[in-house]
């Protein structure tokens, strides 16, 4: 029956000009390149126009996968093309969604020596209400480390003073037991020196605090290394360059269907610039961060807010160094970490050095931030 129902809308939806058929085809096949390319193409030294199509891959691929499968079924010559097409980025696919069902339950055995680590975007931890106007954000982000109880954790965007009798970095060290601790800046620090940034909360020995700094001399993250198990391993917490949307473009994206055609191409094409300049400058970050990662003398655990989707640029030349991605290892379904109407990317990430093995790699949807943290669990090759 449903087969039929298939074969009767294939068959209604390509009843058309055999020169339609072929144009729609070629259009998405052209796209679907397009995007595939911008995890080659530096958007900075090139167009951008590749980097939006990797954005918009993951509806692109839906598309092509209802389209490809129209073909089939109304016995057309361009399935083989379409089918073609998608086979050929099974890599970005395999980025972009993991349909493996059971992956979440597979478990490292009782016998094997693992860790658990999360790495969470707490947008200040909800300091001026965006969520809960009540302000009840925090302590709920509070009941939730108490119940994931990571071993390990990069926050981004962290805000440290709280109007509590603790700032939120003793609060969170006495929930978690955890007794080390890194900030983003040293005491002696008077540049640089922030109430915000990035923390890392540990239950094992961390040293060698190193900040990031780009080219214009912010920073974007820190790294440590980590006495695991008695083996060394170098933790990187970053956030590559915000797209910087503001409460109009947010409000914008909120009420986009109450908008006339020209509100809605004005406020398009602000979001479009603003995303455009980011990308030029998470380049350099990115090429920048990629070499810090080649010169550790230990294996990397690479964890943050990239700001940037599996199929770009700067997620490629960052994985390619030589780095896995947990949720590809051990991750179900899209992943997505943007928690913004219409803008469900998955834009964090937990990437790790190959001597490393993950498992129970989890995106979790608490509405606690604009971003959910991401989790997994780590063990030794070998061990």
């Amino acid at each position: 029956m449903k087969e039929s129902k298939l074969k009767k809308i294939a068959g209604w939806f390509l009843r058309l000009p055999k020169r339609i058929n072929v144009t729609v085809t070629i259009l998405l096949i052209t796209a679907t390149l397009i995007s595939y390319a911008s995890t080659v193409l530096n958007p900075g030294k090139y167009t951008a126009i590749p980097a939006f199509a990797g954005l918009g891959f993951p509806y692109i691929l839906f598309v092509d996968v209802i389209f490809a499968m129209l073909l089939i079924f109304a016995k057309k010559w361009t399935a083989v093309f379409m089918i073609l097409t998608i086979a050929f980025g099974y890599k970005r696919i395999d980025e972009t969604v993991q349909l493996n069902p059971i992956h979440y339950l597979e478990d490292f055995s009782k016998e094997d020596s693992s860790f658990t680590f999360m790495s969470f975007n707490v947008r200040l931890l909800d300091r001026y209400n965006w969520i809960d106007s009540k302000g009840g954000t925090k302590n709920k982000i509070f009941e939730f480390l108490k119940y994931e109880s990571p071993e390990i954790i990069c926050f981004q965007e962290f805000y440290n003073n709280s109007k509590d009798s603790l700032p939120n970095c003793e609060l969170i060290r006495d929930i978690l037991k955890t007794d080390y601790v890194i900030r983003d800046y040293d005491e002696k620090d008077t540049i640089h020196k922030t109430d915000k940034g990035y923390i890392i909360f540990s239950k094992y020995p961390l040293c060698n605090r190193r900040p990031i700094f780009d080219f214009t001399d912010n920073m974007i993250g820190i790294s440590v290394d980590a006495d695991i198990f008695g083996k060394k391993v170098r933790i990187f917490n970053i956030h590559l360059k915000s797209i910087k949307l503001g409460y109009d473009d947010y409000d914008f994206i909120d009420k986009i269907e109450n908008k006339n055609n020209k509100e809605q191409l004005s406020g398009l094409g602000n979001i479009f610039t603003k995303i455009s300049k980011a990308y030029q400058i998470r380049v350099k970050q990115a090429e920048y961060l990629s070499i810090l990662i080649k010169q550790s003398p230990y294996p990397v655990i690479v964890s943050g807010d990239f700001n940037e989707p599996p199929v770009s640029y700067c997620y490629n030349k960052i994985r390619k160094s030589g780095l896995e991605d947990a949720f590809c290892m051990s991750g179900t379904g899209f992943g997505e970490t943007m928690r913004v109407k219409f803008l469900h990317f998955r834009i964090d990430y937990i990437l790790h050095s190959k001597v490393l093995e993950s498992k129970r790699f989890r995106t979790h949807r608490e509405n606690l931030s604009d971003h959910y943290a991401v989790s997994c669990k780590f063990k030794f090759s070998g061990q």
